[in-house]
């Protein structure tokens, strides 16, 4: 029996509850979790035994447009591979027939999630696709990914993004997915609540501490504030965007990669994410980190260091 094939990302719920929506619909699926700056790797690698899987699925993320020409070129390639993605700089990608990228619909911003259970849901019969308990977590990821609440569950979408850090990312997806089976409605657990509250606590004074250690500078003539950061850079960047007197505030994981945040509706942070190869919405990006910047940093810490194995 051949497999499905999920692409997704490693960062937040909204590259989580894919793999979620994928286990209750397959039977069988190989999952590939990665970073912007990976996903052509990946695809280019899961395309060498393309033949194995009925489907390839990327969702909130996208590739190439040189490797898109490449799928396009082949039938029974482009056949396979369909892509669910919602940023605004990847929408010049529609052009291409298995690429669906949605930024918003009725007035709603969309989210990789969403544009993926509409896929399935249209797809496959599942009954546990419209469970009530399932569709208020997706609208919870939704409006935590996109920044677009409304005021009755605001409060509900931040605490369920907390659960993301809390639990970490294996044990939030098997925490989710067991509760769609055993589960009508949604609610935290008391011990979650509690949970959440000490997250809660931690986030404040992290956000506090790095705050006091940005710096300011001038990229492309944007002022841009910038800090180094592992955790929370959502809500870091939209704190910095919100409070310094910036244009764009930059957030950069050495492990990872680096985000983009702006509130000011005349500044597109997207084209200073773009000139480093990055892309994402006007006001929330991203861009990858050079492959070897964790060997730079160390060479310029250590200028007699000499490498073993190279």
């Amino acid at each position: 029996m051949k497999k499905n094939c999920l692409i997704t990302h490693v960062a937040d719920p909204d590259g989580a509850f894919p793999i979620i929506l994928a286990k209750l619909v397959f039977e069988s699926i190989d999952v590939f979790s990665c970073e912007i700056g990976e996903v052509n790797g990946i695809v280019e690698n899961v395309l060498k035994n393309y033949k194995d899987y009925d489907a390839i699925y990327i969702v909130d993320l996208n590739i190439s447009e040189d490797l898109a020409k490449v799928i396009d070129n082949s039938d029974e390639i482009r056949d396979k591979m369909k892509v669910f993605d919602h940023h605004q700089s990847n929408l010049y990608l529609n052009k291409y027939s298995f690429i669906q990228v949605v930024d918003s619909f009725n007035g709603k911003r969309e989210c990789g999630t969403t544009l993926f259970w509409k896929y399935l849901n249209s797809t496959y019969e599942q009954p546990l696709l419209n469970k009530k308990c399932l569709k208020m977590m997706l609208e919870l990821v939704r409006q935590s990914d996109t920044f677009d609440f409304s005021e009755d569950l605001k409060d509900d979408a931040f605490k369920f993004g907390r659960l993301y850090s809390i639990y970490g990312r294996d044990k939030y997806i098997e925490r989710f997915y067991n509760y769609v089976l055993e589960n009508e409605d949604f609610e935290f657990s008391e011990l979650e609540k509690v949970l959440i509250e000490l997250e809660e606590n931690k986030i404040k004074k992290y956000i506090e501490e790095k705050m006091e250690h940005v710096l300011f500078a001038k990229i492309l003539n944007y002022k841009v504030g910038i800090v180094f950061a592992e955790l929370h850079r959502s809500i870091l960047g939209n704190e910095m965007a919100n409070k310094l007197d910036i244009d764009i505030a930059i957030i950069i994981n050495v492990d990872r990669s680096v985000s983009y945040r702006a509130s000011k509706k005349e500044i597109d942070a997207s084209i200073l994410a773009s000139f480093y190869n990055g892309g994402g919405h006007k006001h929330a990006c991203g861009s990858p980190v050079p492959s070897d910047l964790q060997e730079k940093i160390c060479t310029y810490i250590f200028n007699n260091i000499e490498w073993i194995g190279k």
